[in-house]
């Protein structure tokens, strides 16, 4: 996969004629999916694309109100690649691309060699969100592209998203988020040195990841290449487990009682 930023995309022309999909990605769940499955419908005339940030705008534009991601930006590029991503853009969601209205980001994608665009039905962007799908779907035609509006994939009565993830793992409900995400939900966790009991091993999550609230948890945990499962505790921000681990950073997948085996797990 060919990751890009901004301003290569814009000034490096793709020869490639692309079909891109738009957001945020936090979480790759069952909705993500959709649409990364819609852009890969077009290859292989068209190649599949993907337009993200490099940190979650909202982070940035209100950090107060920021509960935390769900991937690290490691597991979202792992994830577009295992899906058969093959060029990612990379935005620095500066106040100068902020204030892009729609239509200019719209015909910005076309001077790049964008084609077909695909956005979720939700789906709002642009200087003061100045554009939602539908609008998406008239600028596209006065442009020159092909557009698509994806429906929601519903989950228990209402929509997917990655505020309703979030809400589940802050909330342990890590059953239900791995039924969003199509996958248990995992954390990056680096060691770190604790005084709270010298008999445990004791890491912290990478970057902003949420954990889970206090409490005891099934995981499956990932060193270099051995997979075990064990259980490990929330305490305060970090997780404490007994098991002593050979690298400073592992990988944990919070199973909930999962019935899949180890061997099967999709590790970002």
């Amino acid at each position: 996969m060919k990751v890009l930023t901004w301003q290569e995309f814009q000034n490096n022309h793709s020869q490639e004629k692309l079909a891109a999909t738009v957001g945020v990605f936090d979480g790759l769940h069952y909705g993500h999916q959709v649409l990364i499955d819609t852009i890969k419908l077009q290859s292989p005339a068209l190649k599949p694309c993907i337009i993200t940030f490099k940190e979650n705008p909202k982070k940035i534009l209100n950090p107060s109100s920021y509960k935390g991601s769900l991937l690290t930006l490691e597991q979202k590029l792992s994830g577009f690649q295992h899906m058969g991503i093959e060029y990612c853009v990379m935005i620095d969601f500066s106040d100068n691309f902020a204030k892009l209205s729609g239509r200019e980001f719209l015909a910005a994608l076309y001077i790049a060699n964008v084609q077909f665009i695909a956005v979720g039905v939700n789906f709002q962007f642009g200087h003061n969100l100045d554009t939602n799908a539908a609008k998406v779907e008239k600028l596209s035609e006065e442009i020159g592209l092909r557009s698509c509006i994806v429906e929601n994939v519903m989950y228990r009565g209402h929509a997917i998203s990655s505020s309703r993830i979030r809400h589940a793992v802050l909330e342990g409900r890590l059953g239900e988020a791995a039924e969003m995400i199509g996958r248990p939900y995992q954390v990056l966790a680096r060691r770190e040195t604790s005084v709270i009991d010298e008999k445990a091993e004791f890491f912290l999550p990478e970057d902003d990841l949420l954990i889970p609230p206090e409490g005891q948890y099934e995981v499956f945990i990932k060193d270099n290449d051995t997979v075990q499962k064990t259980k490990v505790n929330v305490v305060h921000n970090y997780i404490a487990l007994s098991l002593r681990m050979r690298s400073d950073n592992i990988r944990l997948a919070f199973v909930d009682k999962a019935v899949q085996q180890k061997e099967n797990v999709v590790w970002l």
